[in-house]
């Protein structure tokens, strides 16, 4: 029975003391005291309940964390800069070893800086300069390209003003506007009309109309009549420019007419080939050579009669307005033999003048010419001459 009531007491005992013993076990384990927590923990402070004047916010926190960001960025006196491989320095580029007679775009920009505020002229001596430094040049097609708008910007004279059809309005055609001989052919191919005369001693006389009509700007198509050295002529034909470079102040052109010499009756053919250079002295002034070559081939009643022509020359321009030449022309046939008595026949003149641009599109020029170096014929002593050209 004392066995029975003590375990009935100790059971009882264990209930009533269970809760308690785990309270301290908890406050044992974790060592907390209620008190002391409420004293190390610091309140949070709620944004809204920062003492800010009402209706103004605190940006303080925000200006700061962009400040650091802007450092970090490298926002005000040193930026950052973050190199990604992509660019060169021009200075290093200009520095590197180049093969002769190449360049890079550090001295093509330098050049292109040089040009700014060039005379066409200027600028495009500088550039011809510039391919005689650099003539494997990368940017060479550009230059060129440069070159010829710049050409044709010297050109442009008042005989170039043409009606632009779409917008009615004036503007410049690209045209070489090479010098006209007087005794030999023109080898520009131009849109004119032309009057002249010779007068030679003792009864030499040549009328001279012809009309050009340029159908591109390196072809163009003429007709006229005049009294040439087999008698008066009916005479067309073509020219055609081969070369015809405003950059390089060259034109080559090929010369085709077809002749009927009315007495007597006759066809002939006339090819010939003619080239002519510019040099330019500096601002107005130049210098226009030019020279052709070729054969009239006359077909008479029962006889084929070559003759040989040739002709040279020299235009200088002082000025705009003011142009004077010297020329020589030749006519040779039956050229088996150059003796004196019986060697070919031969006309030679040497001619001279002054051409003066009139207002608009009108030239008009004077001058004189005397035959030398004559074999059997002679068709004056001396002449002289003048004529009148209208561009179209």
């Amino acid at each position: 029975m004392r066995l029975a009531r003590l375990f009935i007491f100790l059971f009882g005992f264990g209930i009533v003391a269970q809760p308690a013993l785990a309270q301290d076990d908890d406050d044992f384990l974790l060592d907390e005291d209620p008190e002391e927590d409420d004293d190390l923990i610091a309140p949070i402070e709620r944004i809204d309940e920062v003492d800010t004047p009402q209706g103004e916010e605190d940006d303080s926190s925000l200006e700061d964390e962009d400040g650091e960001l802007d450092a970090l960025m490298g926002e005000g006196e040193a930026p950052l800069q973050i190199e990604l491989g992509l660019d060169v320095d021009e200075e290093e580029e200009s520095d590197e070893a180049l093969p002769p007679g190449t360049d890079n775009a550090a001295i093509y920009r330098a050049q292109l800086e040089q040009m700014v505020g060039m005379q066409a002229d200027e600028e495009g001596m500088a550039w011809e300069s510039y391919l005689q430094s650099y003539p494997y040049s990368v940017f060479r097609k550009q230059i060129e390209a440069r070159m010829d708008e710049l050409g044709d910007a010297m050109f442009q004279g008042p005989r170039g003003a043409v009606a632009d059809v779409k917008t009615g309005s004036t503007k410049k055609r690209q045209e070489f506007d090479f010098s006209s001989g007087m005794l030999i052919e023109s080898i520009d191919p131009r849109s004119r009309i032309r009057a002249g005369f010779e007068w030679g001693y003792p009864s030499w006389i040549n009328l001279i109309l012809q009309y050009e009509k340029q159908l591109q700007r390196d072809f163009s198509v003429h007709a006229g009549m005049s009294h040439r050295y087999t008698g008066w002529t009916l005479g067309s034909g073509v020219r055609y420019a081969i070369i015809q470079s405003s950059r390089t102040d060259f034109i080559l052109t090929a010369l085709g007419d077809l002749q009927l010499n009315l007495d007597p009756v006759a066809p002939g053919l006339r090819p010939m080939i003619a080239a002519g250079k510019r040099v330019r002295f500096g601002g107005e002034s130049y210098m226009d050579i030019q020279a052709q070559t070729g054969m009239d081939l006359m077909l008479y009643p029962g006889m084929f009669s070559p003759r040989w022509l040739s002709g040279f020359n020299v235009t200088v321009s002082p000025s705009e307005r003011v142009h004077v030449f010297v020329e020589a022309t030749t006519v040779m046939k039956d050229m088996g033999s150059w003796s004196e008595k019986a060697g070919a026949f031969k006309f030679n003149q040497l001619g001279f003048g002054l051409r003066f641009q009139g207002k608009g599109k009108s030239v008009v020029g004077a001058g004189a010419a005397v035959p030398f170096m004559t074999n059997y014929w002679r068709h004056h002593f001396g002449a002289v001459m003048a004529d009148y050209q209208y561009y179209l």
